[in-house]
């Protein structure tokens, strides 16, 4: 069992496996805030950088490190991810190269299909 506490200071008790993913930014306003994806239905913003967290809780070595279209990082859980493929005609900007499915998120990264694979396969997934 591991815990985070929320900027707004509330606790989390959770199981870090359970975490699907994390990034260095939220997605919805932009703010340079480490959001924590997997633990509900929506997301939980903490003070810790993204690195210490993953560290903390034990599961670091499980995720590795995608980037999203506005340049921003987001570090998904090998065992979490569930299908990369190319994006649809005029489903993302023409910066987006491959649409990641990991757990109940949907996030289009820079890398493309086959690197996401490579990178995903090399820490222990099963692209």
């Amino acid at each position: 069992m591991a815990d985070l506490t929320t900027t707004d200071g509330s606790t989390v008790h959770f199981d870090p496996g359970a975490v699907t993913a994390v990034a260095d930014h939220d997605a919805d306003t932009g703010d340079a805030v480490t959001t924590v994806y997997g633990l509900s239905a929506g997301l939980y913003r903490i003070g810790e950088a993204v690195d210490g967290f993953l560290t903390r809780i034990g599961v670091a070595a499980s995720f590795v490190r995608l980037t999203r279209l506005d340049g921003t990082f987001i570090w998904a859980n090998v065992k979490a991810v569930q299908t990369v493929r190319t994006p649809l005609v005029d489903e993302y900007g023409p910066q987006a190269q491959a649409v990641v499915a990991i757990g109940s998120l949907t996030q289009a990264v820079t890398q493309t299909p086959d690197e996401v694979k490579q990178i995903v396969n090399a820490q222990g997934g099963k692209l």
